[in-house]
């Protein structure tokens, strides 16, 4: 019988599926929309095969945490700078200094191995741009990482205190608790439970239970039928594959439901765990050719993967069609290899492999790979300091520090808004007796109409605003059997809690429904909801803020590239616009709840023609800085204008009938 840590060529298939998940989900293929799970698997089998090792070295007394480190570092570091540093150079030749500057702050985090704490950090503030990072997928190198850092203390001192027997029981109990952990942290921030290694240690903790499990003497010494093991392979395979087909971005993750994958991975890492081979089922799926080969490349097609489509969709500002996703594909395939047979193989040798061909010392390799790392981390430092330099383009119309200032600058009113979740906590802007009381409702371009009325309507007396929060954060708001809103995110719970509230929605004179694109066929569920608002409070004054237009590249780069704001509406530009927003699929069902339509189109563009929008503000401030949220100082600008042809939208309530549109100047 082999040894219970000798290769496995069915984690190599187990690793082929995961990379294959979060690649096709990063070529924007739209049936694997919940292929970041890919991610989760990878967790469970460093969990199981590092633990394992550690495990087997440590009884036999030959475990040495410098070895341990070291290895580490002659396995990831490698490949990692090799894929730093050709990022950084291409993102030199591609990114404008802005986006230069945050790519040169994730080229340090991730050479630093914190690349999860700098992405959780700027989770919320700029997911709008989070597709376009080309390091963002190295935030799971460095939960990897930290995992590697404190993991061998674990199984060593477990070892030493519990003994053999106990450890798979422990590493399972580190796994129920570090789970409940997630859950109960992410009921107030996804984003940290999704980001930072506590959180997701329960992953590595459930595989590395069944690693330990799987050494005692205890365990079964020969194959259960091949059909008991094939079964336990389908009810693996259809747990990943299931979440791979059904999760979405409107998935609560991780909450409840990264037990599908989790559990899943187990269930195929067991299946092979009995004298290391599947039964014939998994050896057809886990074990042939094409999923071992490219098992044992997907550390280098997990780096380079997403740094080849992030710059080039930001070169083309597109979304991809099939013949680019193919493309795509196949130059990721060619960079993985030539990665992987060029670099990785040349410095580590994992079981099943020829040996390593470097001369060095361990220690000594560790040394000079970490000297070079410095070094790229210093130049990368540099850029990041030197604000993306911006030498590199001149006559640069705006820097980065103007680029990330603007784009701060949207959320620096929102406290002159009540926030929702204080509405009853004392708080002076909230619940003041006799105001009129106006709600805004609406996805991440929720700031961009308070901005708006703010800036018309901002010194109005008696007047009472309170922002939702947007409803990103909240995945899908649905209506419970017993009438109640409610989301399967946690980060919405106090919101919904206020909004469903009867006196609260009594007290509502106005809602302001502000989202990109209001009568477009996906905000289907906001139709549903302003429904059910209008429902428990017929007296609710629907405003529907009208859009305007989009760009397919954000207008700063366009602003920095032709030195000229109005060329963000060009036709070559612009990707939508709300020219004809009765042409649009919802538009009758939203009108026929809405009171007001505020229509910046016919506002701020002539004849309703994109060419002939507004685009900057008289003091040069662009209309946007990415590719659809307004600047605040333009969206003030613009409040004002439609505050002077419409002194009295917070007056009386109007006598229309629900339905009658009110465009600037006061027609109807």
């Amino acid at each position: 019988m082999r040894h219970k840590t000798d290769y496995r060529p069915d984690i190599d298939g187990l690793r082929a599926i995961a990379v294959l998940a979060v690649v096709l989900f990063h070529l924007d293929i739209e049936v694997f929309s919940g292929g970041f799970v890919g991610v989760d698997v990878f967790f469970v089998i460093s969990g199981f095969l590092i633990s394992s090792i550690i495990a087997a070295k440590a009884e036999a007394g030959r475990f040495s945490f410098r070895d341990f480190y070291l290895g580490r570092v002659r396995r990831i570091i490698p490949p990692l700078v090799a894929t730093v540093a050709a990022t950084f150079i291409a993102s030199a030749f591609i990114l404008t200094p802005d986006d230069f500057q945050r790519f040169a702050r994730s080229a340090v985090a991730a050479l630093a191995s914190v690349s999860n704490i700098v992405f959780y950090l700027e989770a919320g503030y700029w997911d709008t741009a989070s597709e376009l990072k080309p390091l963002l997928h190295t935030w799971s190198l460095g939960v990897e990482e930290q995992f590697y850092l404190v993991w061998p203390a674990v199984i060593v001192g477990t070892l030493a205190l519990a003994g053999r027997a106990r450890l798979p029981a422990i590493l399972a109990g580190i796994a129920v608790l570090g789970f409940l952990a997630t859950l109960i942290y992410g009921w107030r921030d996804l984003s940290g439970a999704f980001y930072l290694f506590p959180f997701r240690v329960f992953q590595f903790a459930a595989g590395a239970a069944l690693g330990c499990l799987v050494r005692l003497e205890a365990w079964p010494r020969r194959n259960p039928p091949g059909w008991a093991r094939d079964g336990v392979l389908l009810a693996g395979l259809v747990s990943v594959l299931a979440s791979i087909l059904l999760f979405d971005g409107e998935t609560a993750f991780p909450g409840g439901a990264v037990l599908l994958p989790t559990l899943g991975a187990v269930a195929l890492l067991l299946s092979g765990s009995f004298t290391n081979r599947q039964a014939g089922l998994g050896r057809a799926m886990l074990e042939n050719p094409v999923s071992v080969w490219l098992g044992k490349i997907s550390y280098a097609l997990y780096l380079v993967h997403w740094p080849v489509v992030a710059l080039y969709r930001y070169r083309t500002g597109l979304d991809l069609t099939p013949v680019e996703q193919l493309a795509l594909a196949a130059a990721m395939l060619v960079a993985a290899a030539g990665l992987h047979y060029g670099l990785e193989r040349h410095f580590y040798r994992r079981a099943g492999q020829a040996a390593a061909t470097f001369r060095l010392t361990p220690g000594a390799f560790a040394l000079r790979t970490v000297a070079v790392s410095l070094v790229f981390a210093l130049v990368a430092g540099h850029a990041w300091f030197a604000g993306g330099w911006a030498w590199r383009i001149p006559d640069l119309s705006l820097t980065a520090e103007q680029i990330e200032a603007g784009q701060r600058a949207r959320f620096s009113r929102q406290d002159e808004v009540c926030p929702i979740e204080a509405f009853y906590s004392g708080n002076p802007l909230c619940n003041r007796p006799d105001a009129r009381r106006v709600l805004f409702l609406g996805n991440s371009h929720e700031p961009d109409a308070y901005n708006f009325l703010l800036g018309g309507f901002g010194g109005q007396p008696g007047l009472e605003f309170v922002r939702f929060g947007t409803t990103n954060p909240c995945g899908r708001i649905e209506i419970a059997p017993d009438g109640r809103l409610v989301s399967g995110r946690p980060a919405c719970a106090d919101r919904l809690e206020v909004l469903n509230r009867d006196d609260f929605l009594a007290s509502l004179d106005d809602l302001v429904y502000a989202v990109r694109g209001p009568f477009w066929s996906n905000k289907r569920g906001f139709v549903d909801l302003l429904a059910w608002l209008k429902a428990r409070n017929p007296d609710l004054r629907i405003i529907v803020m009208g859009g305007y237009f989009s760009t397919d590249i954000p207008c700063a780069r366009i602003v920095n590239e032709t030195g000229d704001p109005r060329n963000c509406a060009a036709p070559e530009h612009v990707t939508g616009f709300e020219g004809h927003p009765q042409e649009e699929p919802l538009y009758g069902e939203v009108m026929a709840l809405a009171d007001m339509y505020i229509d910046r189109v016919a506002l701020l563009c002539e004849e309703r023609r994109a060419e002939t929008c507004l685009t900057r503000t008289p003091e040069g401030v662009p209309v946007f800085y990415d590719e659809h949220h307004m600047s605040l100082e333009f969206a003030e600008m613009a409040g004002r204008m439609y505050a002077g042809q419409n002194p009295d939208l917070f007056g009386p309530p109007p006598t229309a009938a629900p339905g009658t549109v009110t465009v600037p100047g006061g027609g109807q």
